[in-house]
């Protein structure tokens, strides 16, 4: 298939992956201000389960999308995901008690996901690598925007209604996507010759992948950049609540600040991609994480920084991520056009757990100083350097 070029005006294809790619933030942001009423209505604790068991069904669900929409093509497995999504969502909506809560974000997951590994094989079905790159930084401006409108358009919500109405408003986002999906998509790959789908066929396309040197490599790069930001996320509410005496008020305009730091990584990526390619672009910045974690654990472990230090340096920590990551995407993809599928399931997947590590790290180390909180920042972009020299010797 020959490759279309990603152009200056985004086509309509490419603003309906990114859709779909944010129904991920939407699903997980836009629920938190309705915790604490959660835990009142069933009078039990550990609503942060539910988060817990979305990540779940997001990691393994990728798994089963990546090689059936290599078989089948990738619209038929995204009328399945939705619709699963939208019965997740009524599911969470209408749910009785905290366990069947978080089963159905289970299920919820497992359906939303369906968006997330195909939008990424379609990116890699209409684009070249470097037009690839592209696509992903156009992308990561339009996920942005999830962290930073879903958790006040929540709020809003449960002080008007309450908690269950934010799940109705997600099932109403899912029924909308599946439409567009239907009237805008056009498939983007040809299934008349694929072979048929077993288990067999699908664990030989996983064994391939992870006899790829480069692929897992830039996989574990992503996860190590990745689980280096959601260290910070996952400790920041100890860290800055407690330490600096922020309201919740004050703490989600900081996390808002972080949904921006991705729109501005996403333009900055954009532009370098006219003059350089996306491994040019991944050389420049691999460093930079590593050299600013290192900074901010240095400041907090000699003297006590003030916030907008703190704010500052980790703001720029996370638009450095963000200017690797569209770019280890595209690579990562490059080489596996056959199987895009598959392999946009495996790197989210790897993604994922390598990114969950850093959130357990964090339960297990944060003792709510600033500097150990740098100090997993800086473990994770060191992590992310050491997989980058791993793939100097690959394609492409």
């Amino acid at each position: 298939m020959t490759a279309a070029k990603v152009s200056d005006r985004l086509p309509s294809w490419l603003l309906l992956v990114g859709a779909m790619t944010a129904l991920g933030p939407i699903s997980i942001d836009m629920y938190l201000p309705g915790f604490p009423a959660i835990e009142r209505e069933f009078a039990q604790r550990g609503v942060e389960a539910t988060m817990a068991a979305y990540m779940v069904g997001i990691a393994l669900g990728q798994l089963v999308y990546g090689p059936v929409s290599d078989r089948v093509g990738r619209k038929p497995p995204l009328y399945v995901g939705f619709v699963l999504y939208v019965i997740g969502s009524l599911g969470c909506a209408f749910a009785s008690s905290l366990p069947m809560l978080t089963t159905m974000r289970v299920v919820q997951a497992l359906g939303g996901c369906a968006g997330l590994v195909i939008g990424r094989a379609i990116v890699r079905d209409r684009s070249d690598v470097n037009e690839a790159a592209r696509a992903f930084s156009t992308l990561t401006v339009i996920v942005a925007l999830g962290p930073i409108l879903a958790p006040g358009v929540g709020g809003i919500i449960v002080t008007a209604f309450n908690w269950r109405a934010t799940f109705i408003f997600q099932a109403v986002v899912g029924a909308l996507l599946l439409i567009a999906m239907h009237r805008v998509l056009r498939e983007s790959i040809s299934v008349e010759k694929s072979a048929p789908l077993t288990m067999r066929s699908a664990a030989r396309s996983y064994l391939g992948l992870l006899r790829h040197r480069g692929f897992v490599a830039y996989a574990l790069l992503a996860g190590f950049g990745m689980g280096a930001l959601f260290s910070y996320v996952a400790g920041a509410p100890i860290v800055l609540t407690g330490r600096y005496g922020l309201s919740a008020q004050q703490f989600g305009w900081l996390i808002a600040l972080n949904g921006l730091a991705f729109m501005v990584a996403g333009r900055l990526n954009m532009r370098s991609l006219h003059r350089f390619s996306p491994r040019q672009v991944l050389a420049r910045f691999i460093y930079v994480p590593f050299a600013l974690g290192s900074l901010l654990l240095l400041l907090a472990t000699f003297t006590d920084p003030p916030l907008w230090a703190v704010v500052a340096l980790q703001l720029s920590f996370f638009i450095s991520v963000g200017r690797m990551m569209p770019n280890v995407s595209a690579l990562a993809l490059a080489p596996h056009g056959q199987n895009a599928g598959a392999a946009a399931a495996l790197l989210g997947s790897l993604q994922s757990v390598v990114s969950t590590a850093g959130g357990a790290a964090v339960a297990i180390f944060n003792d709510g100083r600033v500097s150990t909180l740098a100090m997993l920042m800086t473990a994770g972009a060191l992590g992310a350097v050491a997989s980058y020299w791993m793939t100097r010797d690959s394609d492409p």
